[in-house]
């Protein structure tokens, strides 16, 4: 019967994860509170998920393997090149922002020893018209330039190869270099 079943919700989460977590996982109260409230929200979604009969059983992560924790939107602040983390203070990004529009939450996550920002933003479904100018161009594509227009116009190729073996030679010098 399911209605005589204890089924765990939200609410019945955070209620026994505020009870046990000052004596049981106390590295929970160095970040913020909206890491482990926002965790939460998800396992309860999750736990929703298995008993509609749309997802498995929830399996727990373990600290340390594919740490990520999210932060909503009043959380954290993007300006161009920077965020600003709660306990952390404001972090440099490798790039900006790249959409405008309504930012509702952020993911950050750890790969390969290195820590990744991964930001939601709502933006509008606006289609831009394209501009007709009535002219035709012929494309032809090459092997020493991407593209040749037919109007004299030549779209140089990229060049991964060159950029990522200089990258290459890079690490290897810096792997070389250290002690085992």
């Amino acid at each position: 019967d399911t209605k005589k079943l204890n089924k765990p919700s939200q609410a019945k989460l955070r209620r026994e994860l505020n009870a046990i977590k000052r004596e049981f996982f106390p590295y929970m109260l160095e970040v913020t509170k909206c890491a482990p409230q926002l965790a939460i929200m998800q396992l309860g979604d999750a736990y929703k998920n298995f008993f509609k009969g749309l997802a498995k059983y929830p399996t727990a992560r373990k600290k340390g393997r594919d740490d990520r924790f999210g932060l909503s939107n009043d959380q954290f602040a993007i300006k161009a090149k920077s965020i600003r983390i709660p306990n952390l203070g404001w972090v440099r990004m490798k790039e900006p922002l790249r959409f405008d529009g309504k930012i509702m939450s952020a993911t950050i996550s750890k790969r390969g020893g290195k820590w990744f920002v991964s930001v939601a933003v709502e933006i509008d479904d606006t289609i831009k018209k394209v501009v007709r100018t009535g002219k035709i161009v012929g494309i032809d594509l090459g092997i020493t330039d991407l593209l040749v227009l037919s109007d004299g116009t030549k779209i140089k190729a990229p060049k991964p190869l060159k950029t990522n073996l200089k990258r290459l030679r890079q690490l290897n010098k810096v792997l070389s270099r250290k002690k085992k």
